[in-house]
């Protein structure tokens, strides 16, 4: 009876380990549990309004910095840290990921909110779901008004934690400035079924000046990545070698052909404020 438990015992571990291994060939890594979260409908913002240019914006481009950065809900560095961080990056724009609003764990704080406070910047935060006894998502500061907010859901959620796209219209000295801004997916099946929907956005607004920036949570040679500037995206960071993570580059800012042009390359602003480092790109606006 005893050899019988053992040899059971030694086929289960054995099966283990295969099941195991085949996920890891799958996908890279074992899967993980899928996290179930109620959708959140929030979606607060600073007044939108008309973009109107003045004599001022017709003259001689200046630089308009662009930043992209996930400040991990405020959980390594209090807000009030991550705020002076912000000055010190010195942009115009911020798109910020993993923002919580109202949460147990960030002290109730409405982070977005604050930070606009701070900075004396507009703000638009779109949840993507509730969490913690408040809500999650993401953000974008701008040191100019907001002419248009919007959220789109996006796909995998039956597969990982529902996700989104903040995309956002800014009037950056009299010129509208459309940004998109997402968190994607870290399980292999949800982010590539995300990615799909981000290229059909893409492509909709390819050639009206955008720029799509987040943390992608993948590599430059990762099929969503390659399948964005396949859809005619510059990877405005290509070339570099800086990593934004412990483990590589998974944050980008993204251009279509009108963008890429007015942009300089992306630089890597180190920081210990959060467990990614912000990214920077400046245009001639």
């Amino acid at each position: 009876m005893r050899v019988l438990a053992v040899t059971s015992l030694c086929v289960a571990l054995i099966l283990a380990a295969t099941i195991v291994a085949a996920r890891q060939s799958a996908g890279g890594s074992p899967r993980r549990p899928r996290i179930v979260a109620e959708l959140s409908e929030m979606l607060s913002h600073s007044p939108l309004g008309p973009c109107t240019t003045p004599i001022a914006a017709t003259l001689s481009p200046t630089r308009t910095r662009v930043a992209s950065w996930n400040i991990q809900a405020a959980r390594s560095a209090s807000v009030e840290s991550i705020a002076a961080e912000m000055r010190a990056i010195g942009a115009d724009v911020f798109a910020l990921q993993e923002v919580d609003v109202r949460t147990r764990r960030g002290g109730y704080v409405d982070e977005p909110g604050a930070l606009a406070a701070a900075l004396g910047f507009n703000y638009v935060f779109a949840a993507s779901i509730l969490w913690d006894e408040g809500h999650y998502g993401l953000a974008l500061l701008s040191r100019w008004p907001l002419v248009d907010v919007r959220r789109h859901r996006i796909s995998g959620a039956d597969l990982g934690e529902p996700r989104i796209v903040l995309d956002a219209t800014v009037c950056a000295r009299g010129r509208p400035l459309r940004l998109l801004n997402h968190h994607a997916d870290r399980r292999v099946a949800a982010r590539a079924l995300g990615f799909a929907d981000l290229q059909q956005i893409a492509r909709a607004a390819l050639g009206r000046g955008i720029l799509f920036i987040g943390d992608m949570n993948e590599y430059p040679d990762g099929p969503g990545v390659r399948g964005m500037i396949d859809a005619g995206l510059v990877d405005l960071g290509a070339g570099g070698n800086a990593h934004t993570t412990g483990s590589g580059r998974i944050d980008y800012l993204l251009a279509d052909g009108p963008m890429a042009r007015l942009a300089s390359s992306v630089r890597v602003w180190p920081t210990d404020k959060s467990d990614h480092h912000a990214v920077v790109a400046d245009l001639e606006w």
